[in-house]
């Protein structure tokens, strides 16, 4: 198969009056939107603070997985976490850093090395976290199921 040099991926936003902004995906659906809760929205909403971090989060995770399962490597729970900062700078508010923290446990000590270099592949491939102006910082803990 023949990777195409571009793709399109899309998704719609839209409000009506009073209502909860919503963004539909092409696939799994709708999420309600709004601004966040720092910046006088309601902590009900999704908001495009924790979308961007959660796409940076999600993109180093798909990118990870992309080589285990190349690679065929059982990977018992995955756990990450992300964080930003936004701050305000000369030219309004901007996202200054993304920490990305992930751990995997794996059912055999064997396989430890291999798993990182996974993780040095995913912060190297990544394809949301590369394209975007602040630093991200990622690190990968492995740990085997009898620790």
């Amino acid at each position: 198969m023949k990777l195409q040099k571009s793709h399109l991926f899309k998704n719609t936003v839209f409000k009506k009056g009073d209502e909860l902004a919503k963004t539909v995906f092409s696939d799994p659906g709708e999420l309600e939107v709004g601004p966040a809760p720092e910046f006088k929205g309601s902590p009900e909403t999704s908001n495009p603070e924790e979308m961007f971090v959660a796409a940076i989060n999600n993109c180093l995770m798909t990118t990870f997985f992309y080589f285990v399962r190349k690679s065929n490597v059982k990977i018992l729970p995955y756990y990450s976490k992300a964080e930003d900062r936004v701050e305000k700078q000369a030219d309004g508010f901007r996202f200054t850093n993304v920490e990305v923290q992930a751990e995997v446990t794996l059912q055999h000590q064997g396989l430890v090395e291999k798993v990182r270099e996974f993780g040095n592949l995913a912060e190297k491939y990544r394809l949301a976290s590369c394209s975007v102006a602040c630093p991200v910082d990622y690190s990968l803990q492995v740990k085997t199921k009898n620790e």
